[in-house]
């Protein structure tokens, strides 16, 4: 697991990376590619960084750490559940400038004004067992009564990043690291910010303590770190950050219980598309009853795989842990999409606590209840839920995530668009008209679904985390000529992604542009102002691949193994 890694020759000074800087070596070509605008606009953020240390720390050796952010193509709300998904970077990211301060303590500056300076120390705390798990450490009476920034604060982040790496190497006695961060991914995009933090700060924290943990054990060390700042998020972000490449989709099914990335294929985006990814300026903010009946899907989402596995032959569920498994490709009988709907049909549409209780083997349903119903008084918790339309959206989705990638490497766009805009549709809460939209998975529209043979993945399903803001954007996508649109991320808020012919992509951009720039926008929106020119500008941009997270290579510094 680990890799002590000894540098032959100093690493370069603040001075020095800036005097670098200056003039991009076609190392940095090689990580950000040669589109000039992307290219320069990555220097400026390394510089700002750099500078930031400078003025902090001094003109001192250091090195430079990086993660792009993410972006989903196909295989929305599935990690959780090991379905398959379609991960690009994108060329926005967060960098960190790193130095061992020269004792215990961690302190942290942000190139953002806003934000106050941090300081931590690893080993502040003296927990009795560091060898038991992730969240029984950081629950750990003695960690627990340690000074600690706020929850939800950045530097509550890369205080995980420290405890984490402590956590993975118990033996280790941590340096502390000064460290300047900064980062332009647009926070609340649905383009993995956080994420993005966690993985450039547990990569420095293992590096500048000559220590390495596998791309898996990374990916799990990021996640765990955002889990201690206050998220539940999976691991689909990190996996994008760690495991992509310039130019690249990765087609991959995770399940993070069991965390296996061998199986991944890399395709490259061929130059006859684009991805157009459009921020919509609004950020998830749910209340009341909005909030309730996201959460409630949610809740039977989390149950739907148990309740199919429990209506098969046990001998055939033991197998299914995964939605990567619910599949044409591994169970023959589903290559005819009739056995599918029928299997289906014999799932309710709606039911209530008390039957899924009686009717079904689900021996953690008490805790996912409380899990996600726990905080409400009693009579608020609700007691009926739609089972049907989220399971369906879950096996169609992993199908859509399986078979998209390869649609893309084979030329097919329009299949791979109109997969792209299915899923949409299975998120949807508003038809183009303004009208409300649920995708029908009654008795009567499953029964002409397998009559037609429709392929599985041409059913949306029921998922409905997307907005109006969100649907406007993908129908002003599609009606300018994109082959596909959809959200990203877990929706309601943040990005919406388009695929266009690269010939279409500048028409579609500016059709984009004029939506959130047309006089009703902010009041849809929930904006206090019209976006500025510059917002607009920067709202709409082509996805840039670019390579995976890690340490900026540096001409003055080399390595032996």
């Amino acid at each position: 697991m680990t890799n002590n890694r000894i540098p032959t020759i100093e690493s370069p000074t603040a001075t020095q990376w800036l005097a670098r800087l200056d003039n991009p070596d076609q190392a940095l070509h090689a990580i950000y590619g040669n589109d000039p605008d992307i290219l320069y606009a990555r220097v400026d953020l390394l510089r700002a960084v750099v500078k930031t240390f400078l003025l902090r720390f001094g003109d001192c050796p250091l090195r430079l750490f990086r993660s792009p952010g993410r972006i989903n193509l196909r295989g929305m709300h599935v990690d959780t559940h090991g379905g398959y998904l379609n991960l690009m970077t994108h060329q926005r990211e967060v960098v960190l400038a790193v130095s061992p301060s020269g004792g215990p303590t961690s302190i942290c500056v942000n190139i953002n004004p806003m934000r106050d300076e941090v300081a931590f120390d690893a080993h502040a705390a003296d927990v009795p067992n560091p060898r038991r798990d992730w969240l029984g450490f950081i629950n750990d009476p003695a960690l627990q009564a340690a000074p600690h920034p706020p929850r939800g604060h950045w530097g509550r982040y890369m205080e995980g990043c420290a405890l984490r790496v402590r956590h993975a190497f118990p033996e280790a006695q941590l340096r502390g690291l000064s460290m300047a961060v900064g980062g332009d991914i647009p926070e609340g995009a649905a383009l993995s910010s956080s994420a993005a933090l966690c993985v450039a700060g547990v990569s420095a924290v293992l590096a500048c303590n000559g220590l390495a943990l596998d791309p898996a054990a990374l990916i799990l060390a990021a996640r765990d770190a955002e889990w201690y700042a206050g998220s539940r998020c999976g691991v689909s972000d990190q996996a994008a950050m760690v495991l992509g490449g310039p130019g690249q989709v990765v087609n991959v099914a995770l399940l993070a219980t069991q965390l296996d990335v061998s199986g991944m294929q890399r395709i490259s985006l061929p130059d006859d598309v684009r991805i157009l990814v459009a921020n919509s300026h609004t950020k998830r903010s749910l209340s009341g009853a909005e909030m309730l009946d996201y959460t409630r899907n949610r809740f039977a989402y989390s149950l739907a795989l148990e309740v199919l596995r429990s209506e098969l032959p046990p001998s055939v569920a033991q197998s299914l842990d995964r939605l990567s498994k619910f599949s044409p490709e591994t169970l023959p009988e589903w290559r005819d999409p009739r056995n599918i709907y029928r299997l289906i049909e014999g799932i309710p549409e709606e039911i209530d606590i008390d039957s899924l209780r009686d009717n079904y083997d689900l021996q953690n349903l008490g805790a996912v209840y409380e899990q996600y119903f726990g905080s409400l008084p009693p009579e608020q918790r609700p007691t009926h839920f739609h089972l049907r339309g989220p399971l369906l959206f879950g096996l169609a989705e992993s199908e859509r995530a399986r078979i998209f990638a390869h649609l893309l490497e084979g030329g097919d766009f329009e299949r791979a668009g109109r997969l792209m805009s299915i899923g949409h549709d299975g998120d949807r809460r508003l038809t183009p008209g303004g009208a409300p939209y649920r995708f029908p998975v009654d008795d009567t529209a499953l029964r002409a679904y397998a009559a037609e043979s429709r392929p599985l993945a041409d059913c949306p399903g029921v998922y409905g985390a997307s907005s109006p803001v969100l649907d406007t954007l993908v129908d002003t996508a599609l009606d300018a000529g994109a082959l596909g649109a959809c959200l990203t991320g877990a929706g309601i808020a943040g990005t919406v992604l388009a695929l266009c012919r690269t010939a279409d992509a500048p028409a579609v951009a500016n059709r984009l542009r004029q939506r959130l720039s047309a006089p009703g926008y902010p009041h849809l929106a929930h904006l206090k102002s019209p976006l500025t020119p510059a917002q607009l500008d920067s709202s709409i941009v082509i996805n840039q691949a670019t390579a995976a997270a890690g340490e900026l290579p540096s001409t003055a510094t080399s390595y032996l193994p």
